[in-house]
């Protein structure tokens, strides 16, 4: 009779607990940088917190973004820059978090037989026309004596498609990340002349939520779901996860893709920064390092003519979640 009654109370505790259990869906897409993603939900990081969790990988930056603003997912991992895009296009997006950014994988790759300072008034494709890429290309060009209305800025090709118009002659120059740069290289005659290491912390990239949907998120969750990610994070830097973090690579974050080999993962992983706790502190502080990038982006589109809509640096970007998370964390 003791066991029956002790049995019925830890089945009421379990369905209990259950009932309490938030369930969030979460978009990423195929991207090394959000890989972390991928790691805490075949490895169980978010469950022990407590959080029922879906990952959505989608195959494009778009589908991912319009995934968050068609509220089929909860929250999402994309560039900063990617964000504002969407926001002068009209769309209730605030920035929660920067969580890591490319370093190096994100390149300017031109044929081998051209030189850039050429290149002047022609077609220049990227892989997004949104204030990310045309923040690093405009720093790449300015380095070299040029700005971004000095090309003609061709857009709408998802990363495969940018790679073939390469390989097969229909561009001469582009930006565009790895794996799909390394298609551009090695198939398209392309050499790279430069890349987001040149300029750290250029392509930062992070969590946003729609504007509306921020106050359904308790400040709690938001902490169960960076820890998740933080925990994930610490998992991959472990050497001796490497062989099964690769195989998480190939069968989760690029799903449907062909697998990539060591020195391929080896390269990506090489050419992104996921932040550890001491840079997310840096960059998520107020005054940091993402709100010094949104204020510099907002100037480079204004010069440019491509601020659409303005925005205001301190109000699109709500640290509150991250902040306190960190402060807790510590």
């Amino acid at each position: 009779m003791k066991r029956t009654v002790l049995f019925a109370m830890l089945i009421a505790m379990i369905f209990s607990s259950m009932a309490y259990a938030r369930s969030y869906t979460i978009g990423t897409h195929h991207w090394i940088g959000f890989s972390p993603n991928d790691v805490a939900h075949v490895k169980g990081f978010w469950k022990a917190q407590g959080l029922d969790v879906e990952l959505v990988n989608f195959t494009s930056e778009r589908d991912a973004c319009n995934a968050l603003i068609n509220k089929r997912v909860d929250i999402a991992y994309q560039m900063m820059g990617t964000w504002i895009g969407f926001y002068m296009e009209g769309l209730p997006i605030t920035l929660i978090a920067e969580v890591d950014w490319s370093h190096g994988g994100d390149k300017v790759i031109v044929k081998k037989d051209s030189d850039i300072n050429k290149l002047k008034g022609q077609p220049f494709g990227v892989y997004v026309e949104n204030p990310a890429v045309l923040f690093f290309l405009n720093k790449y060009l300015e380095k070299n004596g040029m700005k971004l209305p000095d090309v003609r800025i061709v857009g709408g090709l998802e990363a495969k498609e940018l790679a073939d118009s390469f390989i097969f002659n229909r561009l001469k120059g582009l930006v565009l990340y790895n794996p799909q740069a390394l298609r551009a290289e090695k198939e398209g005659n392309g050499k790279v002349v430069g890349t987001t290491a040149s300029y750290p912390g250029c392509m930062p990239e992070g969590v946003a939520v729609r504007t509306d949907r921020l106050k359904d998120i308790p400040r709690e969750d938001f902490y169960k779901i960076f820890k998740g990610w933080i925990d994930a994070a610490d998992w991959i830097r472990n050497k001796a996860n490497w062989e099964e973090y690769k195989k998480i690579l190939n069968s989760k974050t690029f799903e449907g893709e062909a697998p990539y080999s060591d020195q391929d993962i080896t390269e990506m992983y090489e050419g992104v920064r996921i932040h550890d706790i001491k840079m997310l502190q840096e960059r998520n502080k107020d005054g940091g390092g993402l709100s010094l990038w949104l204020k510099e982006a907002r100037t480079m589109l204004k010069d440019s003519g491509r601020l659409t809509k303005d925005f205001d640096p301190d109000k699109i970007f709500d640290n509150t979640a991250i902040t306190g998370f960190l402060k807790a964390y510590r």
